[in-house]
């Protein structure tokens, strides 16, 4: 049985950077708080820099041709293989249009139960939800065209690492703190 839809290999990809670049995370939330003025979005990016995410939860992406990118073969195949993920879509004849990762009602319980078991990973579910916040209903396209939109983003060489933006990103909240 079906309990959630994500739609969008490109979407997950843009969530997969977020969720593992803070830096990058905590900058889109200053952007969201400039536009909306939703101090939330700044107390959330002010957090990260509070428990030094950027240095203790940053988990390295490569900038691929699309952007920040990595084989999801085989940490989805773990998660099929005990079905608390299934992964279908639209297929042409060459390619794939859309691919959609379906979390099982199964997946949801292991997920539920996980958090119970183990506090420490309801990091992880509020994180996403923080994520999913701020991508909105964004598509996999206007969110990659939004992490390119940081100069140190797009200018990474293909196949090269994307650099850290911390210091960057705490210089412009303190700015923002100091303004408000």
């Amino acid at each position: 049985m079906v309990a959630k839809i994500f739609k969008g290999e490109a979407r997950l990809h843009a969530f997969d950077f977020w969720m593992r670049n803070p830096d990058y995370l905590a900058s889109e939330l200053l952007d969201t708080f400039e536009t909306t003025g939703n101090v939330k979005h700044r107390q959330a990016a002010e957090a990260i820099f509070e428990n030094d995410e950027p240095d203790l939860r940053r988990v390295p992406m490569i900038r691929y041709l699309f952007g920040a990118y990595e084989r999801l073969d085989d940490a989805l195949s773990l998660l099929r293989s005990r079905d608390l993920v299934r992964i279908t879509g639209i297929k042409g004849q060459i390619k794939v249009h859309e691919t959609d990762f379906i979390l099982t009602v199964r997946g949801m319980d292991v997920c539920s139960n996980a958090v119970v078991q183990e506090p420490v990973l309801e990091w992880y579910a509020n994180r996403a939800a923080l994520v999913a916040d701020i991508a909105g209903a964004r598509g996999g396209g206007a969110l990659k065209k939004k992490q390119y939109e940081q100069a140190t983003y797009a200018q990474t060489q293909l196949g090269g690492i994307i650099p850290p933006i911390g210091q960057s990103v705490q210089r412009r909240l303190i700015q923002l703190k100091q303004a408000a």
